[in-house]
């Protein structure tokens, strides 16, 4: 069976990477389309890696701008790569020109752009929507436009406006295809539904718990922290994470990297700031950067709680720090609703505010009696090997 999967771009390794990851493991011939490829981010995915060295992932023009170059077998770092957020008005308009041909099947997993390819003699063709465009239709979106110039950002309700056309005349020309279209939450259901009056179903996405299962839980009482890891952006909302803890007096410790260099200076200036206030307060707030797993699921198995303050449309870091045992205090909105099940495997906070973050919090530290095995099976409904088995169930039923 000849498989293409279609994803907007490659420049970060986050929870949408990581279902198409899957995919490759599913189908592992297939060929991988995206608008460009940012290499040295995926050094830990050997199946997005191996796509790219057996020339199986096929990009546009973009590549030479915002991804990894080829000289003959040396890489070279992208040309712009640090300005390909200026350029998101193009990426539709580019993707709009990919054909993706004589395909039996066509995976299409998109946020934003890889909706727009045009498909040619392809059997079935399934959407997987993480998300409608948030930009474009009043939802938090990941593209700060406080980080463009001020000349440019004069233009942006103009260029939002022709972009919502072409986003919805992409929706009705996959419509028109007949292509089949999942959710990844009920949230993303709701959202599809009302923003591009589509139907769905909800397939959340597939996690790797089995090796959080199997991590030993051991909280560093000596010297206690919280913790959070994933990617680094302003929608995901750390700051009231690191504020929250500064103002307890609580350790937290983050580890990540973002896309966006501004992005994390922005955190660690806040950082900063409050430190000359309080100096006494100096070394609560901890980043270690890129960690490896191993690191990482030290950090998950000593940590009090995972600190989820962002709205996801779904969420994969929280149900791996579930899987692991730990306890997950969260923002009581999009994802997290539908795994987040209140003092039994997490803190929900009502509002996206320091205070009400600080008071879940509270509300969880006074809480004594958590029972690690119920926030672990909390865990296994979202295991891979259902998503895989079920997703095949669908491909065969089409």
């Amino acid at each position: 069976m000849r498989v293409a999967i279609v994803h907007d771009y490659l420049f970060q390794f986050g929870g949408g990477e990581k279902v198409v990851e899957k995919w490759l493991k599913m189908y592992p011939q297939a060929d991988l389309w995206t608008s460009f490829f940012v290499q040295e981010k995926f050094t830990s995915s050997p199946e997005i890696t191996t796509a790219f060295q057996q020339n199986r992932l096929k990009t546009t023009w973009l590549q030479k701008l915002f991804g990894t170059r080829q000289k003959g077998l040396i890489s070279k770092p992208p040309f712009l790569g640090k300005y390909f957020k200026h350029f998101f008005w193009l990426y539709p308009l580019v993707m709009s020109f990919v054909k993706i041909k004589n395909y039996d099947l066509v995976i299409i997993s998109s946020t934003y752009c890889a909706k727009y390819v045009k498909l040619e003699n392809c059997s079935k063709v399934i959407h997987y929507c993480n998300s409608p465009t948030r930009f474009l239709h009043g939802l938090v979106t990941e593209t700060d436009h406080k980080t463009i110039t001020p000349i440019f950002r004069i233009f942006l309700p103009l260029i939002k406006f022709v972009l919502k056309s072409l986003d919805l005349r992409a929706v009705r020309y996959l419509n028109q295809k007949g292509v089949f279209w999942i959710s990844n939450s009920q949230n993303i259901q709701n959202l599809v539904s009302e923003v591009y009056k589509t139907k769905s179903v909800v397939f959340y996405p597939p996690v790797e718990i089995s090796k959080f299962l199997q991590l030993p839980k051991n909280i560093n009482t000596q010297e206690p922290y919280y913790y959070y890891f994933g990617r680094i952006s302003f929608h995901k909302r750390i700051d009231l994470a690191i504020l929250a803890c500064l103002e307890l007096g609580r350790k937290l410790v983050i580890t990540g990297s973002s896309a966006y260099q501004a992005e994390m200076d922005k955190l660690k200036k806040i950082v900063i700031d409050y430190e000359k206030l309080h100096p006494q307060l100096q070394g609560l707030i901890i980043f270690t950067g890129r960690s490896s797993d191993q690191e990482r699921n030290e950090l998950l198995a000593g940590c009090r709680a995972f600190l989820f303050p962002g709205k996801e449309d779904f969420g994969i870091a929280p149900i791996e720090a579930l899987a692991s045992g730990t306890p997950v205090i969260a923002y009581k909105a999009g994802g997290a609703l539908e795994y987040i099940k209140q003092n039994q495997n997490g803190i929900f906070f009502e509002e996206q505010t320091v205070a009400s973050m600080k008071q879940a919090i509270l509300d969880f530290e006074n809480k004594n009696n958590w029972n690690e095995e119920v926030i672990r099976d909390s865990a296994k409904p979202f295991n891979e090997d259902y998503f895989e088995e079920k997703f095949k169930s669908i491909v065969a039923n089409l």
